[in-house]
């Protein structure tokens, strides 16, 4: 093959790694249907002469989504809040429309209590109030400048994004229409596969911290998609509106095995560097034969849609697992008592990783199944918590002080173009609703904002001026758009193909009248961009986190759901559910590439397995095979371990010295266990071994996860 032969593809294979655009037939039909949408919207509002027809065109990519659950979703509730805000928008400048500092004031508490309300929702129904709030500010702020054409701005704005949305929502349901539901099904099929082969990397403790790090970050950036496309799914499977609680269980499934899986990766790592004989001789085989069965199931594709047959497979490695785990018990006096416990330990995790699998396939037959779901009412969902309503609060104050700077500042400069900067600053404003860190996304919007504008300069100048006849624009418009499209439905590049494919439409001179005006179109550019950009200088210097709640779920995690689980006050898997429940809430809003944030997630899902290990330390006391020296020292430990637990929330600066005291307490009682001189291979010495590796568990959790012991994570 010649050089130049293997150039391009070589070239090509490049191009794909720095944009990696999805280029699959249903991304490009995706693209295709939306630019097709936008036309439509088009060449509706020129049908009915509305004032501003781009912003028909313009609704169509905000709103463009891969599936017609999304779109239908995304525009219900984009009617629901624009109708909202178009009304409010009238009141407020019919009372106010002479009085600028009332005006501005109504909007910014206008804007304000959306934006509340908006933080304490999620996904869409948090959409809808941010509509709310834009919605009324497009009316109000334009209709302020002339009060007496307020309602034919508020008929022909709503008029225009309505048209946008039913062209949207009939091309993404008529035209290759892909659901929600069976996406959601083809992405949980993908999950558990990753899952599976997720498991056996953890059981191969060759592969690298890092490489193991970077896939369970993939795997929690694929829950937290499917936890998103989960809740439109309600749009348009009923089947999936009915069985929404056992979706929601789905999402606390896969991290409960993140959490199994995490501990048994780094606990065989160490049992490698340790070695242990005859121990490791008998750990091996087992260890390799269940990576092995993990490994097929993650290449299979069929696997996902035989429940029966997964389930089957999992319990087949189960019994084998248990079966290497009552030989080890066997040599309980007759082998070192540390190594036998740490083989013992990573057994009992090893069928915990399968057991979770096999919840996971529980779970898929109790959403996805009607015929077999329970007939049980949904359990309804809890509300949000002080913490989260206090981040609400201040996200929205934060929104009507932003919004009230940038209209002070319009007015003191009289500046003519000042409408458009608070539109780009409101339309930046979305990223800061429930997110932590919204400025990489907003900054990648505002860049492929400006990019857009500028593609837009480029082909009012050179294009338009030679273009004759709606077709001719429209044949244009299809190409044109083709590329924002591919980016829009590429999940990685999904709001800069919307800002590009958006603004490039919105900006191009699409008016009922082709007037090109270089000047304005620039003081308007550079308006909007300006508007954006001071969004995000001052969402960056006056952040809202989720640390209070994040402070929240680790001070009921320690404090008292661990200390319930050393007691017994309740089932560990129930108190192993409400932590995991907890951190999915919080998921969305975790930057991972942040190591403090990753550490709160490593923790919390360590603490969630050290609930299963206090739970059976305390199921084991009613064993009846039990010495009497193993039990008092296992129920005098749970005991003081749950009070040293219950007071880190209030330890303040003592909190390290509290968080050492616990440890010690677990060290010591690991170290006793250990000493206990027992008949070899008798039942009470296996049981003793189960508790030594319960405890060899709690010991690895001050060792890993000590800085989420000490609070340490999230500060930066």
């Amino acid at each position: 093959m010649s050089t130049a032969g293997t150039a391009f593809p070589t070239f090509w294979k490049s191009v794909r790694k720095a944009v990696p655009v999805d280029l699959g037939w249903r991304n490009v039909a995706f693209s295709l249907r939306t630019a097709a949408a936008a036309v439509m919207a088009l060449a509706a509002a020129y049908w009915l002469e509305l004032q501003d027809p781009q912003w028909a065109a313009l609704t169509v990519y905000l709103l463009a989504q891969p599936t017609a659950g999304a779109a239908v979703a995304k525009g219900a509730y984009r009617v629901v809040g624009t109708l909202g805000g178009a009304a409010a928008g009238l009141a407020i400048l019919g009372l106010w429309s002479q009085a600028p500092l009332p005006l501005v004031g109504s909007f910014a508490l206008w804007l304000g209590l959306c934006f509340t309300l908006a933080a304490q929702r999620r996904n869409y129904a948090a959409y809808s109030f941010l509509l709310a709030g834009y919605t009324a500010l497009l009316v109000g702020l334009e209709g302020a400048f002339a009060p007496t054409g307020a309602w034919q701005i508020a008929f022909d704005r709503t008029a225009e994004i309505i048209i946008g949305i039913a062209c949207v929502t009939a091309v993404s349901v008529l035209v290759f229409p892909v659901y929600a539901g069976d996406v959601l099904r083809g992405q949980l099929a993908t999950l558990f596969g990753r899952l599976c082969h997720y498991g056996a990397v953890a059981l191969q403790p060759r592969t690298p911290l890092a490489t193991f790090a970077a896939l369970r970050r993939e795997m929690v950036a694929g829950v937290v998609t499917f936890d998103a496309l989960r809740s439109y799914t309600v749009f348009e499977a009923p089947d999936m509106r009915a069985s929404d609680e056992g979706l929601r269980r789905m999402t606390r499934e896969f991290l409960r095995v993140l959490a199994v899986a995490r501990g048994l990766y780094v606990r065989l790592d160490d049992f490698q560097v340790e070695g242990a004989g005859v121990v490791a001789d008998r750990l091996r085989p087992a260890m390799a034969e269940v990576a092995a069965r993990l490994e097929r199931l993650a290449g299979d594709p069929a696997a996902f849609a035989d429940p029966r047959r997964v389930r089957s497979d999992l319990l087949a490695a189960r019994v084998a697992l248990n079966t290497t785990r009552a030989a080890l018990e066997a040599m309980a006096g007759r082998v070192p008592f540390v190594p036998l416990a740490d083989g013992v330990l990573i057994l009992r995790r090893a069928g915990d990783l399968l057991h979770g699998l096999s919840m996971v396939m529980v779970s898929e037959a109790a959403s996805l199944r009607p015929a077999r779901r329970a007939a049980r009412a949904p359990l309804k969902p809890a509300g949000p918590s002080p913490e989260q309503r206090r981040e609400a609060w201040l996200a929205g104050l934060r929104a009507g002080l932003v919004l009230a700077l940038m209209c002070g500042f319009w007015a003191a400069t009289e500046w003519t173009d000042g409408f458009n900067a608070a539109s780009g600053l409101a339309v930046l404003l979305f990223f800061s609703v429930n997110q932590d860190r919204p400025g990489p996304l907003g900054f990648a919007f505002l860049l492929w904002t400006a990019l857009g504008m500028a593609a837009a300069f480029v082909a009012m100048v050179l294009v338009l001026p030679r273009i004759e006849g709606f077709e001719a624009l429209a044949l244009f418009l299809m190409l044109a758009l083709l590329p924002a499209g591919l980016m829009a439905g590429t999940p990685q590049l999904a709001w800069p193909g919307i800002a590009f494919g958006g603004f490039f439409v919105a900006e191009i001179g699409t008016g009922n009248v082709f007037l090109p005006d270089e000047a304005g179109f620039f003081n308007a550019a550079l308006s909007t961009l300006f508007g954006m950009g001071l969004a995000l200088v001052l969402l960056n210097l006056v952040p809202v986190t989720s640390r209070a709640s994040r402070r929240r779920l680790w001070s009921e995690t320690l404090g008292v759901r661990l200390p319930e689980a050393a007691r017994g006050v309740r089932h560990e898997r129930v108190i192993l559910r409400e932590i995991v429940g907890a951190l999915a809430d919080l998921l969305p809003r975790l930057a991972l590439d942040r190591p403090g944030e990753d550490e709160f997630l490593r923790g919390t899902l360590g603490a969630a397995s050290t609930a299963l290990e206090l739970g059976r330390l305390r199921r084991l006391l009613a064993a009846p095979d039990l010495a009497e020296g193993t039990r008092a020292l296992v129920a005098g430990f749970l005991d003081r371990f749950a009070a040293q637990l219950e007071a880190l929330p209030a330890a303040g600066r003592a909190l390290p010295a509290r968080v050492g005291a616990a440890e010690a307490e677990a060290r010591a009682a690991a170290a006793a266990l250990a000493g206990l001189d027992l008949p070899p291979g008798s039942p009470a010495a296996g049981l003793n071994l189960r508790a030594g590796a319960s405890l060899r568990f709690i010991v690895d959790r001050f060792d890993i996860d000590r800085a989420f012991f000490l609070h340490a994570f999230g500060e930066g």
